[in-house]
């Protein structure tokens, strides 16, 4: 029973996010995990969709959202130096999500990764991680899968956690490590009691 409780969390906290575009241990998958390691991390408004794929995509109606353009309200995180930069989505064929999910102007957090190193790259999103959150601008409130916890935070307070660092995962590390315990401390006691019957 212990091996059963240690494999399971060693592949909760050591789990690979992705093999090619299975998105395998996808619920090991949140915002807070993604932003951990991203080196751009932004609020966003969409502005614009630019280009549109030629084919048709089973299940949406009219054409697919190919790049859209975003403008960065707030930067928490990154060397991002520009007012609005351009997203690309999935083609059919690539580990992106489909841009239609996407509404103009409307906001979002988004931890976009970048396409180059040139000052005047694109960014896309992967498919196997939670790489940006609705955000309800009037509440001041993003909304989606920020962590294991959570499913919505509150701006102000994601601003601090980006900063400070977000003690989510240390919350629920205690929590694992406190069931581990008493898991033990049962066993020991399981254990003490068939000697002492056997006795």
């Amino acid at each position: 029973m212990i091996r059963s409780v240690l494999i399971i969390l060693f592949i909760f906290f050591y789990s690979s996010d992705v093999f090619a575009c299975s998105c395998a241990f996808a619920w090991n998958d949140s915002f807070s995990r993604t932003i951990k390691n991203s080196e751009f991390v932004a609020l966003v408004k969409i502005i614009s969709f630019d280009k549109y794929l030629d084919q048709d995509i089973l299940g949406h109606h009219g054409k697919m959202p190919y790049s859209m353009t975003v403008e960065i309200i707030k930067k928490y995180k990154g060397k991002e130096q520009r007012k609005k930069i351009k997203i690309l989505g999935d083609n059919g064929m690539l580990c992106r999500p489909y841009l239609s999910s996407f509404k103009i102007n409307s906001y979002y957090l988004v931890s976009p990764n970048a396409l180059g190193n040139s000052a005047n790259t694109a960014y896309d999103f992967f498919s196997c991680r939670t790489e940006y959150l609705n955000v309800d601008i009037d509440s001041n409130v993003a909304l989606g899968n920020y962590s294991l916890i959570r499913n919505q935070i509150d701006l102000n307070k994601f601003e601090n956690k980006v900063k400070n660092g977000d003690w989510d995962i240390l919350l629920l590390s205690l929590i694992l490590s406190s069931i581990i315990l008493l898991l033990l401390f049962m066993q020991r006691n399981i254990k003490r009691k068939t000697n002492s019957s056997s006795d």
